[in-house]
């Protein structure tokens, strides 16, 4: 599908023009990302749909540029197949994200995204931050810094947030933690991989390294990149140059895709509960 179609289709999607006036989508869109966040369930339904499927705010800090766009992939990303993504949810304590993030992209919880858009695969889930930079199978697997090789949980009988906050105290580095596998092979154990890393997160958040986790999404054909299904671009309230940075990831998308994404608004100030907000006079484009 060409950009053009996707993007003519995505519009009608939605029924709204490239010039979008906000005055419904920005508002419905900030609500429902504020209800997926409170929506705190094991599963989407069952054991073969993870929670992350319908509930919960999947984002990725990004960094805008003239030279990329925020929505392709880094290098260390094309390199190991894999892209790094935080999940927040009202269950769980997060007062920050990594890397001193100030702005990034949202995506559709998959059981929500247009139909039209990629479906994206959900690899792997860390608890704390996995340092997935340096480990293989798609930043999943073993760390290179490490003497020892690292597994899946799994693979070495770790079940539940109990046994990994066992596993993790046995030496107390998130080098040699492991990861929740969380593939669409593993059916049907994958909704609870994904939800005993939510449990270790919000009972032992006291013990992690980092107040925040790590989603380890596939990554995806960046030449299908206008078809993947973000919802919004988000900047966290308070930090230094964070909305101008939401502001030209939305203007680049809107050049480059001709469709509109709304900038959301993040508030963390109160690290047990995010707030998200849209507001009119925010939108670098579509808010006239």
């Amino acid at each position: 599908m060409s950009k053009k179609i996707f993007a003519a289709a995505l519009l009608a999607t939605f029924g709204v023009g490239a010039k979008v006036a906000h005055a419904d989508i920005g508002p419905q869109t900030a609500q429902r990302l504020q209800d997926n966040y409170d929506n705190v369930v094991s599963n989407c339904g069952g054991s073969a749909e993870p929670a992350h499927a319908c509930s919960g705010v999947l984002l990725r800090p990004t960094r805008p540029s003239p030279d990329y766009h925020t929505w392709d992939h880094s290098q260390n990303s094309k390199a190991k197949g894999g892209v790094s993504f935080s999940y927040l949810r009202a269950d769980i304590t997060t007062s920050n994200l990594a890397e001193d993030a100030r702005s990034g992209l949202i995506l559709y919880p998959l059981m929500q995204r247009p139909g039209l858009s990629l479906r994206y695969q959900v690899l792997c889930a860390w608890p704390t931050d996995g340092d997935s930079w340096e480990r293989n199978e798609q930043g999943c697997g073993d760390n290179a810094q490490t003497a020892q090789t690292e597994m899946a949980c799994h693979k070495q009988g770790v079940l539940t947030a109990a046994d990994w906050i066992e596993n993790y105290r046995s030496s107390s580095d998130y080098k040699r933690q492991c990861a929740f596998d969380v593939r669409d092979q593993r059916i049907p154990e994958r909704a609870d991989a994904f939800y005993q890393a939510i449990v270790t997160q919000r009972d032992y958040a006291a013990e992690l390294p980092f107040p925040w986790n790590e989603v380890i999404i596939a990554a995806w054909d960046e030449a299908e990149s206008h078809r993947l299904p973000i919802k919004a671009f988000f900047y966290i309230d308070g930090k230094y140059n964070a909305l101008q940075q939401a502001q030209a990831d939305q203007s680049d998308w809107q050049r480059t895709n001709g469709s509109v994404i709304p900038i959301i608004r993040l508030d963390l100030a109160s690290a047990a509960t995010a707030r998200f907000s849209y507001h009119p006079e925010e939108q670098a484009v579509g808010a006239d």
